[in-house]
């Protein structure tokens, strides 16, 4: 198993040999399987175990279980305790999905450069297959759970749970069950317990035949996803998009679905459907919260609803501007050398050559992403400001050029206009709450 994850590592491009990463730990088999292995390798591994406070003294057993093993192996461990109940009660989300949220931002602050290592395995590969396919999907659904996603990565996605519980078993490594996981009360759980068994029946190399199909649909969505970018860039327009005269029906749907997703709006098959209508025929859609889709002759634009929050200010150099009770400076640095600041600084310094048109503040609008200095994967704005009271978030400064965000208040700037060793000239941005003053 260990010369699988190896090879897995290696050709999704992953980790670098004998770099660090951060291992996502519950206790599991897999979660502990995923750590063994990864030190076995040469990797320099932390690890981060998150209580969901779901299962009383079981989940007390699993951190316990989790600071035990660590300390074992002389690996560094951080242990987050989050409130999932009250979470999903106050955002109106179920126990699976208001969880994974809750742990992947409570991984994320431990994570800095280190890219996260989660341990979905072939079988849950499959099972998300299923899954997806019972729902309705097109081919993007049919490959599963990908090896790399932004940041985070999969090294034992090419490994069956038999192979893991083989790896473990010849340790000797103990691991912890969820009781959860037995009880079949949920879509997953039908399908892990119920179908595939079947389904084994029928086919026992079903895993086998599994990652051969894979393949093939993994090639078909590569391709279909080259020949919708190459209509996506085609059909780019100074404020939308112009389909006009596309005719290739699976690469519109699929220029579509990647236009949702640079517009952070999950693109379902409903809203790609609904939104192709409106390249042939001419009308105004609502896809989302305030986030509006207009076609005209082929051309899809996007619009966002204003609020009395909203506010939206051309800006210059040496200027002070009062936003609500923020006052908000650009100052020019004529001549800027970056051995002069250091990284924290640096977050509020913009290089204005990389800038793309002219600078704007503004609250965030939509689902808006930005890809902030520091971070090799892009984030919503929206989600960056969550952890604001809902009345606040509206409130916080966004600067923006032509092509959207480049400075978001209390997290810094774009990578895109980062300054770096070549900046000649740069405008720092200060933010003073006047309620502090």
């Amino acid at each position: 198993m260990t010369d699988k994850v190896l090879n897995t590592i290696r050709k999704y491009g992953m980790l670098d040999d004998g770099g660090s990463a951060v291992c996502a730990l519950s206790g599991g088999a897999d979660s502990v399987s995923l750590l063994l292995v990864l030190k076995e390798l040469g990797y320099k591994v932390r690890a981060v175990h998150v209580n969901h406070n779901l299962r009383g003294d079981e989940s007390l057993r699993d951190e316990r279980f989790c600071i035990d093993l660590c300390r074992d192996l002389g690996v560094e461990l951080s242990v987050e305790s989050v409130d999932v109940l009250s979470y999903c009660k106050q955002n109106k989300l179920s126990l699976e999905d208001g969880a994974r949220r809750l742990r992947y931002a409570a991984i994320e602050k431990h994570l800095n450069s280190d890219r996260l290592c989660t341990a979905h395995n072939l079988n849950d590969c499959f099972e998300t297959t299923l899954f997806n396919l019972v729902r309705g999907c097109s081919v993007s659904g049919l490959t599963g759970i990908p090896p790399v996603r932004d940041n985070i990565v999969r090294p034992l996605i090419e490994v069956t749970k038999d192979e893991i519980l083989d790896y473990l078993k010849r340790r000797n490594q103990d691991y912890v069950t969820d009781s959860t996981n037995l009880e079949d009360d949920c879509s997953r759980n039908i399908i892990r317990l119920n179908v595939v068994p079947e389904l084994l029946r029928i086919n026992p190399s079903l895993y086998k035949t599994y990652s051969a199909s894979l393949q093939n649909f993994k090639d078909a969505d590569s391709y279909i996803e080259s020949v919708s970018k190459e209509l996506l860039n085609a059909a780019r327009d100074k404020d939308g998009f112009n389909f006009f005269g596309s005719r290739d029906n699976i690469a519109l749907s699929g220029a579509l679905k990647l236009m949702l997703r640079e517009k952070a709006i999950e693109p379902s098959s409903m809203r790609i459907s609904e939104i192709k209508s409106l390249v042939f025929e001419d009308g105004r859609i609502n896809i989302s919260k305030g986030v509006y889709v207009r076609g005209k002759s082929g051309k899809i634009t996007f619009e966002y609803e204003k609020t009395n929050d909203d506010f939206f200010i051309p800006a210059v150099p040496d200027k002070t501007y009062n936003v609500g009770r923020f006052d908000v400076t650009f100052t020019e640095i004529s001549q800027f050398d970056i051995s002069d600041y250091n990284n924290r600084s640096l977050k509020c310094i913009i290089d204005p050559n990389k800038l793309c048109g002219e600078l704007v503040i503004r609250s965030y609008c939509g689902n808006e992403t930005i890809k902030l200095c520091g971070r090799n994967f892009n984030s919503t704005v929206k989600k960056l400001l969550a952890k604001l009271p809902v009345d606040e978030r509206k409130k916080a400064i966004v600067v923006s050029d032509d092509d959207g965000a480049v400075f978001v208040q209390g997290f810094g700037v774009a990578s895109r206009v980062f300054c770096g060793s070549e900046t000649a000239s740069a405008v720092k941005i200060d933010i003073i709450d006047r309620k502090d003053v």
